[in-house]
């Protein structure tokens, strides 16, 4: 048995969207990587989001909520992490 050290990661707060939803929730990262990288790797076909939210992209209205949400990569339209929301 190999023994594997622990991986440290960072939190980060993003919105994905998708062509029929606006997802907001947490991934995890590897420091050196870039948000970009997690979808270009070759390592997986669904990006891990946790404490998901998941919006209809045309009502807005919330559809469900999830602790934990496996995104097809293939999905994707817009990532985004560090967003603040703008009033009207």
């Amino acid at each position: 048995m190999t023994y594997k050290g622990i991986v440290k990661k960072e939190k980060i707060e993003v919105i994905i969207r998708t062509g029929s939803e606006k997802i907001m929730g947490t991934i995890f990262k590897l420091p050196q990587n870039r948000l970009l990288d997690m979808l270009n790797q070759d390592s997986g076909t669904f990006l891990p989001v946790t404490l998901a939210k998941v919006f209809h992209i045309v009502t807005g209205r919330l559809m469900y909520e999830a602790e934990f949400l496996a995104i097809n990569k293939n999905s994707v339209v817009i990532i985004a992490d560090k967003v603040r929301e703008v009033g009207e």
